[in-house]
């Protein structure tokens, strides 16, 4: 009888023998939700003295209907629920399962594991109607029991998944109206609450009557079930250690008739490299054909592989200089003419270009380019050499005043005031005293940046000053409101909605990066109106005009966009990044990927 079940069972058997090894080998690790800031790429070594490739493979003996692909690092847990922030973790994760809706090239969503949906008038209530296709890798049709399972493990105060994830779905009613229908209710109107539907669902009957808590040790980790376009195939190791994994086409997905056309890639497979150097140098013997993610350091050299094409996105994330509106030595940052002087001094595409050529672009708006929310009119002032002297201007006219020192001279008497009035001409206005200090965390690239904008201040009379910490001391600051003004990378990884509430309306002890206590009563309309309307419409034209007046007003001094940067055997076609709310969003176009003769 278990005739059929008898190779899922053997793949069941390796992956636990594996997992104990691993759990006996690796230290314990634990799934949480990671600082809100990242400052800078992951430390690289010293790249290979040489990057001279070894014979390109001729097109005759490549495997076309496979995919290998170097990762840095390695993978962990296979679920979904778990991936937590290990990008690898998330980029296979990517492959095996689906959600109930995904994202397409501009970052809107649709449809997925759902067939259609609709929104109450007031937002509060999602009714979602689940396809009657889909079946499990495993041959179980996918139901409303999978969906629930899924959610009540996520509300489940045992869950060892993101903190995040269990806190939002704890606010969430979920309730199954029939096999194929999903209701849930929220608290309050969320427009991007479809964004948290892209979460991949998990089979109910492969992890039934498995508490929340035992979640992390279960071998469905190293041995998954999805839905998805692949399926898992094979652990590769040598001994007890993990190498690599390897996916095939899944049965089950070809038979939906999203998954008849295309997927000339049977299968792939990730190999795990300890380093960018390993990936690069495993792409040079021949043995990947693609690498996960190139470092800006090595952009450069590996341009010299002439095989090797490169793709570009951005990233879900901008670096700013943030103020800190609730300190009160630095006042007068609540004064729009302050920000404005500050941003009309700094020429950021110089600065950028400069000083993060390959890792980064300049910025110009508050939602990244590719965004649905984008709005193509809008443009954030910087320095003009047509207007030199706008900043100067806008400074003489700022009127909040800087707080007086404390060891400054007291009031003369009355008496004294009114004489030296008649008996001494007027003095000359000086200017104002605006002093304040930038923070910077110790990367070189923005330490260095940090320094040449504090110069360009200082050019219009102002006293600034730059303070480098490390990356923890600055995390620290940051969530403490101990700062005047800080130079951050704000990220809204893995979120593909463009809301911009947690970054401008919402304080850390919320669970927000609003670090510098922002709060203009128009910005923040905006926002709130733009998170509770539900038509897509509307709801575009509020954020062009939150993009609008976040420039009009310099709400934050915008730097730069991080970019993610791919690289591949320039013989593979259908590559198409588009939009990006996190790196494993590059195999949304897998189905079309394959292997041409040059």
């Amino acid at each position: 009888m278990l005739k059929g079940y008898r190779g899922p069972l053997l793949a069941l058997l390796l992956s636990v023998v594996l997992l104990g090894a691993v759990i006996v080998t690796r230290p314990p690790d634990v799934v949480s939700t990671p600082p809100p800031v990242q400052t800078a790429l992951p430390p690289t070594a010293t790249l290979l003295p040489t990057l001279t490739p070894a014979p390109t493979i001729p097109f005759q003996q490549l495997d076309t209907a496979t995919l290998h692909e170097a990762v840095v690092g390695c993978f962990k847990k296979l679920n979904p629920l778990l991936v937590g922030y290990n990008q690898t973790d998330r980029d296979i994760t990517s492959l095996i399962f689906e959600g109930l809706a995904t994202t397409n090239a501009y970052g809107i969503p649709v449809p997925d594991l759902a067939a259609s949906w609709l929104v109450s008038s007031d937002g509060l209530v999602y009714a979602v109607k689940l396809r009657t296709d889909v079946l499990w890798q495993d041959g179980i049709p996918f139901t409303s029991a999978d969906v629930l399972f899924t959610i009540k493990l996520m509300q489940d105060p045992a869950f060892p998944g993101p903190t995040d994830l269990h806190r939002f779905w704890e606010t969430v009613n979920v309730e199954a109206l029939d096999e194929h229908t999903v209701r849930f209710t929220l608290a309050q109107p969320l427009a991007a609450f479809l964004d948290y539907l892209r979460i991949g669902i998990v089979p109910e009957h492969a992890l039934r009557n498995t508490p929340a808590a035992n979640l992390l040790s279960h071998p469905f980790n190293l041995s998954p079930v999805g839905t998805g376009p692949y399926q898992f195939d094979a652990l590769l190791g040598n001994g007890s250690q993990i190498t690599g994994i390897r996916l095939r086409l899944a049965a089950t997905y070809r038979q939906r008739p999203e998954g008849k056309d295309g997927y000339a890639l049977s299968q792939i497979v990730f190999h795990c490299a300890p380093s960018f150097n390993d990936a690069i140098a495993a792409f040079q013997r021949g043995e990947v054909n693609s690498i996960s993610e190139l470092p800006p350091d090595a952009l450069e050299q590996v341009s010299a592989l002439t095989q090797l094409t490169i793709y570009t996105a951005y990233r879900p994330a901008f670096g700013a200089v943030i103020y800190n509106w609730q300190r009160g030595e630095v006042g007068f940052f609540r004064d729009f003419r302050m920000r404005q002087a500050l941003s009309r001094s700094v020429d950021r595409t110089a600065l950028v270009n400069k000083f993060m050529a390959g890792r980064a672009v300049p910025a110009d708006s508050p939602i990244i380019p590719g965004s649905w929310a984008r709005a193509s009119d809008v443009s954030c002032p910087g320095y003009s050499p047509d207007n030199p002297n706008a900043a100067q201007t806008l400074l003489s006219q700022v009127q909040i005043l800087p707080t007086p020192a404390l060891d400054a001279a007291p009031p003369a008497t009355q008496a004294a005031t009114t004489d030296a009035k008649a008996t001494a001409p007027a003095a000359p206005t000086a200017p104002p005293d605006f002093r304040f200090q930038l923070l910077v965390n110790n990367d070189p690239a923005l330490a260095n940046m940090a320094a040449e904008i504090v110069n360009a201040w200082n050019k219009l009379g102002l006293h600034v000053s730059v303070v480098v910490v490390d990356t923890a001391t600055f995390k620290e600051r940051l969530v403490a409101g101990n700062f005047d003004a800080a130079l951050v990378e704000l990220n809204l990884a893995p979120n593909a909605d463009p809301d911009p509430y947690s970054l401008w309306r919402q304080i850390p002890k919320d669970g927000g990066l609003n670090f510098g206590g922002m709060n203009e009563r128009r910005l923040s309309e905006l926002v709130e109106s733009a998170r509770r309307e539900v038509n897509g419409i509307h709801r575009a034209e509020l954020y062009h005009d939150f993009q609008k007046l976040f420039c009009e007003r310099a709400s934050a001094l915008l730097l730069y966009y991080p970019v993610y940067t791919y690289g591949a055997d320039s013989r593979i076609a259908g590559i198409q990044l588009g939009f990006m709310s996190n790196p494993a969003d590059r195999f949304r176009t897998i189905q079309d990927w394959r292997f041409v003769q040059p």
